[in-house]
């Protein structure tokens, strides 16, 4: 696969190589501009890790979306306003497609394995987060965290660059918060 973007976090193409044995999730990393990829162990379900990682709610992340807010402003990119996040929050993340979960739409999952939703369809670009629940021995897993970004119009790649650094924070923090049961 083609990345532009070269994924951290493996040695010989490892956790990359896992991911990409799963035909499934081939759709939503072809012709990705961006993908990046975070590991962490933990003995938690997939479910669970996507109910802990979503449902990760510090002021750190209030303070984030704020400044997304101001950035999506001085961008001219449309934003509806987010709901209160126990609102979009049920206890159990949908395994369905089309299901949602805070602002993510489900596109593909299957119990134990992975669990891929995307973000709204906005111009500027197409995102897609997914979690991949690597078995190793017992209850322990290695979770991947995949997140696969298309740009679509220049404001796409400039909006990027600005939350990248919030988005490794964060991802980082929300994958901590799945791990564990």
């Amino acid at each position: 696969m083609g990345y532009s973007f070269i994924y951290f976090l493996g040695l010989l193409g490892y956790p990359m190589h896992y991911i990409e044995t799963i035909e499934d999730l081939k759709p939503f990393l072809e012709n990705a501009d961006y993908v990046g990829i975070k590991t962490v162990k933990g003995n938690n379900t997939l479910e669970g890790f996507v109910s802990g990682m979503l449902h990760y709610r510090p002021r750190l992340i209030r303070f984030f979306y704020r400044i997304r807010a101001i950035i999506v402003r001085l961008l001219g990119i449309k934003q509806e306003p987010l709901p209160d996040m126990p609102e979009w929050l049920p206890k159990d993340p949908p395994m369905l497609p089309c299901g949602n979960i805070w602002f993510f739409t489900v596109r593909r999952a299957i119990q134990d394995r992975f669990w891929v939703a995307q973000c709204p369809n906005d111009r500027h670009l197409t995102a897609f987060v997914g979690v991949v629940a690597e078995p190793l021995w017992g209850e322990l897993k290695t979770f991947h965290i995949v997140t696969a970004v298309r740009f679509k119009h220049w404001t796409g790649r400039l909006y990027f660059a600005l939350i990248y650094p919030f988005n490794l924070i964060l991802v980082d923090r929300m994958a901590k918060n799945g791990a564990w049961k």
